[in-house]
């Protein structure tokens, strides 16, 4: 069981129902409260997103040795990267990202990968 979860975590982290993001199509709500670099982990992969006070970022996530990223929109309760996933803002100050049931818990960070930082900007 845990392992079919861990595929299916995987694939709506991955984001592999679409080969792009779609972020673009959103249009973004600000957000200057949760302005920074968050982490979450999951399946074995770290996720590290930069969002920006304007509800814009990215997501930055190694697979098979190499660093790839999306651009992500914050649009109402969604974070919108390569598929939607509801977020919320939880009392220890972590955010959740769900989507189909399961949920990726990011919290603040300054301590970023070398690799996840050069692509990462402001």
């Amino acid at each position: 069981m845990k392992i079919v979860l861990a595929a299916i975590l995987a694939a709506l982290l991955a984001g592999c129902m679409t080969p792009h993001s779609v972020s673009y199509k959103y249009t973004p709500t600000p957000h200057p409260e949760l302005a920074g670099y968050w982490v979450g982990s999951a399946t074995g992969q770290t996720h590290t997103m930069l969002l920006r006070p304007d509800g814009t970022g990215e997501l930055c996530w190694e697979y098979l040795g190499k660093y790839n990223t999306t651009p992500v929109t914050i649009s109402g309760e969604k974070i919108i990267g390569m598929s939607e996933a509801k977020f919320k803002i939880n009392p220890d100050g972590t955010i959740s990202q769900c989507a189909w049931g399961m949920c990726l818990n990011f919290q603040r960070t300054e301590h970023v990968a070398a690799a996840c930082r050069e692509w990462l900007s402001k």
